[in-house]
């Protein structure tokens, strides 16, 4: 009998979402400390996280149960990048100030 996706077991797959969930807590963690480089690392990580997770997930449902548990680390997932970005943001305009500052006294 072939493997159904439906039928196989989703053990694992919240606690992949965990590790990932611990991961963005570190991030933002590093980001408040303004630890660019830990952030640039675990950034990093989380993406090769996710990118773990996708494979093991592919066809696998939750039950109702683990599918709530899921949608909330999603939110706190989520909630961290946020406010990970919004730290970041005046720290790129900066960025973007200073590199463009030179091309603006150029074409004075």
């Amino acid at each position: 009998m072939p493997d159904d996706p439906r039928t196989r077991p989703s053990a694992g797959l919240i606690e992949a979402y965990e590790t990932i969930a611990r991961a963005s807590h570190a991030m933002l963690a590093a980001a408040r400390a303004d630890d660019w480089d830990d952030v640039a690392r675990l950034e990093a990580q989380c993406r090769a996280l996710i990118g773990e997770l996708q494979d093991a997930a592919a066809g696998r449902s939750l039950a109702a149960g683990e599918q709530r548990r899921r949608v909330q680390l999603l939110r706190e997932i989520l909630a961290h990048d946020a406010e990970v970005r919004a730290r970041a943001e005046p720290w790129l305009r900066e960025l973007e100030h200073l590199a463009g500052a030179p091309a603006a006294r150029r074409r004075r």
